[in-house]
């Protein structure tokens, strides 16, 4: 799947697997200052802001950033 999204002011494609997770995507994208501690949602140390709120890039799929900044 075909997914576009704005990250950090540049508008961004990226082709997809259905099961990518958002950490995924954005480290495949460069972004290495997003970390993944646990990979189970309790440490935070991946947040991210998806839309101005803050969430956890490893338990969002990124297929839910389509059309997001």
């Amino acid at each position: 799947m075909e997914i576009e999204f704005t990250l950090n002011g540049k508008v961004t494609y990226a082709e997809i697997k259905d099961d990518t997770s958002l950490f995924d995507l954005l480290r495949a994208k460069g972004c290495y200052s997003v970390k993944c501690g646990c990979e189970t949602s309790n440490c935070g140390l991946c947040t991210v802001f998806l839309n101005d709120t803050p969430v956890l890039s490893c338990s969002v799929l990124a297929a839910r950033a389509d059309g997001c900044h």
